[in-house]
């Protein structure tokens, strides 16, 4: 039961992120993107690429993720927890880090 239930979990992510990644990298939908203000975003085809592409990135990982526990049924668990305790912080982290070379960064008001 618990193959199964890992097995779905990472075929879930796999659809999510690919589907993500479409709507927004090829879609331009930016506007699904957390904490997207159209007002801050300096060039927002490059932010929907930048996005898009590590979101492919992601569903490509889960996807050697998945095969990687079809493979080996008895570290599904393992292969499962380091993908989602390790990469997707990793590359959300580094996604919203690389976000920022595409915004407009607010000057401070003087007094």
């Amino acid at each position: 039961m618990t193959n199964i239930l890992i097995l779905g979990m990472t075929e879930f992510f796999i659809v999510l992120f690919a589907v993500l990644a479409y709507m927004i990298k090829y879609k331009g939908r930016v506007d699904i993107i957390a904490g997207y203000d159209e007002k801050q975003v300096r060039n927002k085809s490059g932010l929907a690429n930048f996005v898009g592409n590590n979101l492919i990135i992601l569903a490509v990982s889960a996807l050697l993720v998945f095969i990687f526990e079809l493979l080996n049924l008895s570290t599904e668990f393992l292969a499962f927890l380091v993908f989602a305790s390790v990469i997707v912080p990793i590359l959300g982290i580094g996604t919203f880090l690389g976000m920022r070379k595409y915004l407009v960064i607010p000057t401070p008001a003087s007094p």
